[in-house]
């Protein structure tokens, strides 16, 4: 877990609603971006592993590169990483507004907030293959 102060915490959790939005919408991207059930659910381990080296990394250029090269080798659909990687880069600007507001380093602030929509993702993901495989 990274290291920010309550406050910086308490400033990211009122956005989680708008979080969770952006999830939806990259979630539903991807579902789109693959035209089979199988692949569909072949593909929430591969957001897990994203997810997993947001957790583990200090470096957005780090992930970034991770989810190109999980595109570059197929396991993802390159248009979708290419869109995810933009919906992850703009909230920069949020992470830059809270850092001001509340004084943690944005840098920190921006792979928290890319590691709660990743998250979100995820189960959005499984949601949605779970609900087609019922039918």
């Amino acid at each position: 877990m990274r290291r920010l102060k309550p406050q910086t915490r308490k400033a990211i959790s009122q956005r989680e609603d708008d979080l969770v939005k952006l999830a939806e919408n990259i979630a539903k991207r991807l579902w789109e971006a693959l035209n089979d059930v199988q692949r569909r659910d072949g593909k929430v381990r591969q957001l897990r592993n994203i997810l997993e080296v947001a957790e583990s990394t200090d470096s957005w250029k780090a992930l970034e590169l991770f989810i190109r090269y999980q595109a570059a080798r197929g396991e993802l659909p390159k248009d979708w990483a290419e869109s995810a990687i933009q919906a992850f880069d703009a909230l920069q600007t949020d992470a830059q507004r809270i850092a001001k507001d509340k004084g943690d380093p944005a840098k920190t602030i921006h792979l928290e907030l890319v590691t709660r929509v990743l998250g979100h993702a995820v189960r959005w993901h499984v949601w949605e293959v779970k609900k087609q495989q019922e039918g």
